[in-house]
């Protein structure tokens, strides 16, 4: 379940961000022009996949443990956007790649 809510941050994120006018986007696919066009339901969107994640952390473990980790994956998140984002080292097949092999070794452990 943590690397869904690490996942849905990720998008979340990024939908966030792709509103910014300060960043320069080279490449953007049409879905993300789409959704930087209309900034107010991309983070209607953004908020949405939050709330979700947010509930999913404090269903998994706690009230309080739930908000903290919310707060410290969101920042985790935010930051390999904003780090790789510029050098364009992976795209969805990669973020996607990576989810499958954290999701597969979670679903293992637990």
């Amino acid at each position: 379940m943590i690397s869904t809510v690490c996942l849905i941050l990720f998008i979340a994120f990024m939908l966030w961000m792709n509103t910014s006018k300060r960043i320069a986007w080279k490449n953007k696919s049409k879905l993300w022009a789409y959704l930087a066009d209309r900034k107010k339901q991309s983070r209607t969107i953004a908020i949405v996949l939050f709330l979700i994640a947010t509930a999913c952390l404090i269903y998994a473990v706690g009230i309080a443990s739930g908000i903290f980790a919310f707060f410290v994956i969101l920042m985790c998140m935010g930051c390999l956007g904003v780090f790789f984002f510029p050098f364009s080292y992976f795209g969805y097949r990669v973020v996607l790649g990576i989810y499958l092999c954290s999701f597969l070794i979670e679903v293992f452990i637990h």
